[in-house]
């Protein structure tokens, strides 16, 4: 009997480092059945991202194609022709990359492949490169077969609110690994540990790049606001981006640097979130923020924007401020809620499988999607 092969479903991304689409989609990797399901990376980048070697591993393909630049619409559009043309045994494309999603969906439906086209942010227009961005990912709401949004809002956004209303649109939730998520005394104090951080302090942190959408520069004025008024409170960032190299430098111009920690990126962020007392999130905007999901599923406090979208709530661990409001009112309430959970938090618990956000109901749904519609 000749082994059926499996769906090989093509990932479409920039490059595979550690931003929230790709460490969500390499979450699903993992837990895949890749005897039914198999995927492959389509990046747009000679760079070797952190993810490939693993990727490689469990059986992936990674391919390279030239960036999308705006200007070589032509040239990208050819070359993608060209790529699925000579590939089909890709039946399912799902696109996270908007700026070109267009051009590279309609080259793969063009070859009878299932097109999916996934918006992962809100955005807002704040300047040409923005604008652009609209214009180019505009008709890609006609050419995928399936649209998903990782929120109401981040699918309006990208697709406008008729779509959204559509019946090949669907929300997909950002879900995570309860049970690497769940709460351990054991693996907080290992890492509080590791990080110098005594008993008696309390650890605030951030997860996430830094980069604008983050809103770094209200993080760093947390930060220092919360160690200058409170003599026991340490900070963690943790994340990289094009901005940190500025950050770094600002905290130890202020001689603040054994105080707010800059660790880069970390491959241990349930354990980090273990450690921490409360995290913040005071982000312009996002889609819906993964860290967030898995703060909760922690059982860690956390202080975010109301520029978040409120699907993102799946438990009372949450309190939304306004960016407009000073930084002593979000410190205030990031103090009150460290010291509240602090020493409790292994006897606060949720039913993860209930909030559309367990992983295993999510890869469950997804393999079938993929089955149901792979051409």
């Amino acid at each position: 009997m000749v082994n059926k092969e499996p769906i090989r479903v093509l990932q479409v991304l920039h490059v595979m480092n550690r931003g929230g689409a790709e460490a969500m989609i390499m979450n699903l990797y993992r837990k895949m059945d890749r005897v039914k399901v198999q995927f492959d990376f389509l990046v747009h980048s000679q760079e070797e991202g952190v993810f490939e070697d693993e990727i490689r591993e469990m059986g992936g393909r990674i391919f390279r194609i030239q960036p999308f630049k705006g200007y070589n619409v032509f040239p990208y559009y050819r070359e993608c022709k060209v790529f699925f043309k000579v590939h089909p045994e890709i039946k399912v494309v799902h696109g996270h990359l908007g700026s070109c999603a267009a051009y590279y969906l309609k080259a793969a439906k063009e070859e009878g492949m299932f097109t999916i086209a996934h918006s992962h942010s809100t955005g807002v227009i704040r300047n040409f490169y923005d604008l652009s961005y609209k214009i180019f990912s505009f008709p890609t709401r006609y050419v995928a077969d399936q649209l998903f949004g990782c929120s109401t809002e981040a699918g309006i956004a990208r697709y406008g609110r008729k779509m959204v209303k559509n019946v090949k649109y669907s929300n997909f939730n950002n879900a995570v690994d309860s049970n690497l998520f769940h709460f351990s005394e054991e693996q907080r104090q290992l890492v509080r540990r590791s990080l110098n951080i005594s008993d008696d302090e309390l650890l605030i942190g951030t997860v996430g790049r830094i980069t604008s959408p983050k809103n770094p520069k209200r993080i760093f004025e947390l930060f220092r606001y919360l160690v200058l008024n409170n003599s026991n409170v340490k900070c963690l960032w943790v994340g990289t981006g094009e901005m940190e190299s500025y950050y770094r430098g600002l905290i130890k111009v202020e001689g603040l640097d054994n105080r707010i920690i800059m660790t880069g990126v970390r491959s241990d962020i349930s354990e980090i979130m273990h450690a921490l007392d409360c995290m913040l999130f005071p982000s312009l905007w996002e889609g819906l923020p993964v860290s967030v999901i898995e703060s909760q599923a922690a059982n860690l406090p956390t202080v975010l924007a109301d520029t978040i979208s409120r699907e993102v709530q799946i438990s009372d661990l949450l309190c939304w401020h306004n960016l407009d409001e000073d930084n002593a009112v979000w410190a205030a309430d990031v103090m009150r809620l460290a010291q509240t959970y602090r020493g409790h938090r292994d006897k606060y618990s949720f039913d993860m499988s209930a909030t559309g956000y367990d992983i295993n109901e999510t890869v469950r749904w997804l393999m079938n999607f993929y089955e149901k519609n792979a051409k």
